[in-house]
């Protein structure tokens, strides 16, 4: 279970939002789950009894389209919340959400939490930035799909693993490139070709191991193809 002082920063955003007494009062009241890889959080539809929020792993949120197909809009990981609009209105799951690392939640059922004192006030605050955060990245990834490149995702997404080392990096996928394909918008196919034309670049992978020999370089790389897009 979470303390403060392990969230006195902004890797937990709904947390930081809230005053010391409400989040407080909302972590004693959460109840902690662990889900193994592949384990089904919850199922579009189904009624979100609870906010949650990720304290370790990694999950997809997706929807399956009327032809059985499974279409990824989101991966989160520690830090990141879901539900959080259903589950203060009492409404229903807008995404399945799967594991895809074995990872740990805290379910929170607001109905309870809000009876404290100053808490509904601060918590609707909380999920509603929580929602505008989200409709913002929305809008980004929407974006990327329309004017970038697979290569040019597939970059940024590596840029991001690797963080603010300037030369080389040795990077794990947090998860398969099956399930990377379908977050950056791309066929597995179109993703292995991706990889191959960026061993120029210095990109080598090999399963879910990457190693970007010079960091500066690609982000270079994909500044150029940024303008040349």
């Amino acid at each position: 279970m979470l303390d403060m002082s392990s969230c006195a920063t902004t890797e937990f955003p709904l947390l930081h939002r809230l005053s010391d007494h409400v989040a407080r009062c909302l972590l004693s009241r959460g109840v902690e789950r662990r889900y193994a890889r592949g384990e089904v959080i919850c199922l579009q539809s189904e009624p979100a009894h609870t906010l949650k929020l990720i304290t370790g792993g990694w999950v997809k949120l997706y929807r399956v389209t009327c032809s059985g197909d499974e279409a990824i809009l989101a991966t989160l990981n520690r830090g990141d919340s879901f539900d959080e609009v259903a589950a203060l209105r009492g409404g229903s799951s807008k995404l399945s959400v799967e594991a895809m690392t074995d990872c740990t939640i805290l379910h929170f059922d607001l109905s309870a939490i809000c009876s404290c004192a100053g808490a509904e006030a601060e918590i609707s605050a909380a999920v509603l930035r929580a929602a505008s955060d989200k409709m913002d990245e929305l809008i980004t990834q929407l974006e990327g799909l329309k004017i970038k490149t697979g290569i040019q995702r597939l970059c940024e997404f590596l840029l991001e693993l690797a963080g603010d080392t300037p030369k080389a990096a040795q990077l794990e996928l947090p998860f398969d490139k099956i399930i990377l394909a379908g977050k950056l918008g791309m066929q597995p196919e179109s993703l292995s070709r991706a990889f191959k034309k960026l061993k120029p670049q210095g990109v080598q992978s090999n399963r879910r191991d990457v190693r970007i020999d010079n960091v500066t370089a690609l982000r270079c790389f994909v500044e150029d193809e940024a303008l040349v897009a």
